[in-house]
């Protein structure tokens, strides 16, 4: 059998948190199902800046010692990019890529002021993680076709739903905990008057050190509160937490974020507030309040949207695209370059 091509990746960060994010975990699981391409290898390259700690949350310490020790890109190879991966090319290299790039992008990085915005201006296959964010990016005219992959869930990883949760409330608050600790707070006020206390936890930075204590701590919770990035700041490319969260059967409240259109669905998988405090409140005490009866439709509807979120489907598609590369990138009409 003939030398298998390579997909190469790269992978940097600079704090002792590097490599724990959630957009690192799926550019390791676009590494993973490329493992089973029968065409396809994929290596990683690790720059010598890369700040490495012993963090048990770290997704790339597995592939630490397959790194490849050099980024030298052969003729045949095919490149996979996330973020600020565009900064390992040159200026030329980025106007007029000498292979396929295959490259993850957010709504968030048609804003200006996001740094990653020049970057949607050079030849790249393009994939999206909302069917939102597909027509965000079409319509600001990133330069390539743009393919909607919608993140995935391997559900195998994740525990079994709890019976019996301790807490009455999670407020996931790493993204906005200022917000997070204000609705605690006014929640503590309301506790004070009740005979039955509510028990309520709020998760705010540091991150928890794996994924694995999330889950299980997302698992202690009836209802879970969530805080993503808002509009003004960019907003979701997924997020993926929420649609973990109704996995385990939680009651979920989140806001609208951009990127979770297809899984938060007001009123049928999740309570959706307006994003701000008042409102996020009243969702709050809804759902405290809420009878079992009312409460059961939104725990198995939303169980049943996460089948369309199956690690698989995820796999699949990836390779599928993988495998068109070189007929995508071939046809010119698709691409504009100097750019």
């Amino acid at each position: 059998m003939a030398d298998k091509r390579r997909v190469l990746f790269h992978r940097t960060w600079t704090k002792p948190n590097g490599g724990t994010s959630g957009g690192q975990m799926k550019v390791r699981d676009a590494f993973v199902h490329f493992q089973a391409s029968e065409r396809f290898e994929p290596k990683v390259y690790f720059p010598p800046s890369t700040l490495w700690v012993d963090h048990p949350g770290n997704v790339w310490r597995p592939f630490r010692q397959r790194g490849i020790v050099e980024w030298s890109i052969l003729p045949d190879d095919v490149l996979f990019f996330s973020g600020h991966d565009w900064n390992i090319l040159s200026e030329a290299e980025r106007q007029r890529p000498p292979v396929p790039i295959l490259n993850i992008a957010q709504p968030r990085h048609t804003n200006p002021e996001d740094k990653r915005h020049a970057f949607l201006r050079h030849p790249a296959i393009r994939i999206a993680k909302s069917s939102v964010g597909k027509k965000i990016l079409e319509d600001h005219g990133v330069n390539g076709p743009v393919f909607l992959i919608p993140d995935s869930i391997d559900f195998t990883l994740l525990p079994k739903p709890n019976p019996s949760p301790d807490l009455d409330l999670l407020i996931v608050g790493l993204k906005n905990p200022g917000l997070a600790k204000r609705l605690e707070q006014r929640l503590k006020r309301k506790n004070r008057w009740r005979w039955r206390k509510w028990k309520i936890k709020v998760q705010t930075p540091p991150l928890l050190p794996t994924r694995q204590d999330f889950l299980q701590l997302l698992n202690r919770a009836k209802i879970v509160a969530y805080l993503p990035l808002d509009a003004s700041r960019g907003a979701e490319g997924f997020y993926l937490p929420a649609l973990e969260g109704m996995y385990l059967e939680k009651l979920v409240i989140c806001p609208y974020a951009v990127g979770n259109i297809d899984f938060c669905i007001p009123e049928k998988t999740c309570i959706q507030p307006d994003y701000n405090e008042e409102a996020l409140m009243e969702a709050i005490l809804r759902a405290l309040q809420m009878p079992d009866s009312e409460r059961q439709p939104f725990l198995q509807q939303g169980k049943a949207i996460t089948a369309n979120h199956d690690i698989k489907k995820e796999k699949q598609s990836m390779l599928n695209l993988l495998h068109q590369a070189d007929e995508l990138w071939a046809d010119q009409s698709l691409f504009q370059y100097g750019q």
